[in-house]
């Protein structure tokens, strides 16, 4: 259970981000995780990335051992954090401020939790502070010299951060292997990709996506909004040049939901994303700070 100290102690340091007590990242801003754009695209980059690797694991039969949704958050964040370098050992603030959003994102998932109704115990999903967690452990374990800020902040706690570099390697390396078997590419010594063989030509399966036009004037400014995230485009063509896929994955971006979600759907290769989950990360990018100031204002009271 997590006490009230701790998830104030959690907030304060999502507030501070990885500024303090490490020379190597002093000119990092956190501030720009919550900024309203750069927080609702790596929340969303996140949840296509989360369900396309439902569909990976699914559509190649790949063994899980453990929870499936578990797995495919891992695949996510490692995605996230490979893609911008910090298997490299270098402080990138642009992944740390992804890093940051996404795990902001969950802690009000986790508060909302709380404060609405019972944790769900039983639901596939981790509990959402798992999740925050989960992203601050294998963050760390890619560098913890550099970022021992995490563990300092009590954003980490010690008895998790002991091993969090074993996590990451052990993430990467089954990523790794997971790359040999969906793709033409593999990860050298320096953990850079590269082209191993040439067999994309007999895989003719694309990832596209198809934007259902709203009926109302709030969905039609999401649906705009999107439209406008070139970040998002930039991701799916990489997605498409990396991995070989015998049929075509089609994602949803679907005005019509009745709840705030998003899904993978392997009887018709399709993945839903909701326009209703866009607005709460919206929502929840401009409650979040407002929340931080809340806490510490008690803290001083």
């Amino acid at each position: 259970m997590i006490t009230r100290f701790t998830f104030v102690a959690l907030y304060l340091a999502l507030a501070s981000g990885f500024s303090i007590a490490s020379p190597d990242v002093t000119s990092f801003d956190s501030t720009r995780a919550f900024e309203h754009d750069f927080y609702v695209q790596s929340n969303l980059e996140f949840t296509l990335l989360h369900e396309l690797a439902h569909a990976v694991i699914e559509l190649n039969d790949i063994p899980v051992l453990g929870g499936q949704e578990q797995a495919a958050d891992q695949i996510a964040l490692m995605l996230l954090i490979m893609a911008d370098d910090s298997h490299n050992k270098d402080i990138n603030p642009v992944v740390l401020n992804k890093l940051l959003a996404i795990s902001g994102e969950w802690m009000i998932e986790w508060k909302n939790e709380k404060k609405d109704h019972q944790p769900v115990y039983w639901d596939t999903h981790p509990l959402a502070i798992q999740r925050f967690y989960e992203v601050t452990c294998l963050i760390y374990g890619s560098n913890p010299d550099k970022l021992e800020s995490l563990r300092k902040e009590s954003m980490l706690p010690v008895e998790r951060a002991w091993d969090c570099d074993i996590e990451f390697e052990q993430t990467r390396r089954a990523l790794a292997w997971l790359v040999t078997k969906v793709s033409d590419y593999k990860f050298n010594k320096s953990w850079k990709l590269i082209k191993s063989k040439d067999s994309k030509q007999l895989f003719s399966g694309r990832i596209k996506v198809v934007w259902i036009q709203p009926n109302n004037q709030e969905d039609q400014r999401i649906y705009t909004k999107l439209k406008t995230f070139n970040h998002l485009a930039s991701v799916l063509t990489k997605l498409n040049d990396l991995l070989n896929l015998k049929n075509y994955i089609t994602i949803y971006l679907e005005p019509f939901c009745r709840t705030p979600d998003a899904w993978w759907d392997g009887t018709k290769n399709n993945i839903t994303v909701c326009y209703d989950l866009i607005k709460d990360f919206e929502k929840n990018s401009l409650l979040l700070p407002d929340l931080v100031k809340q806490l510490k204002s008690g803290i001083r009271n």
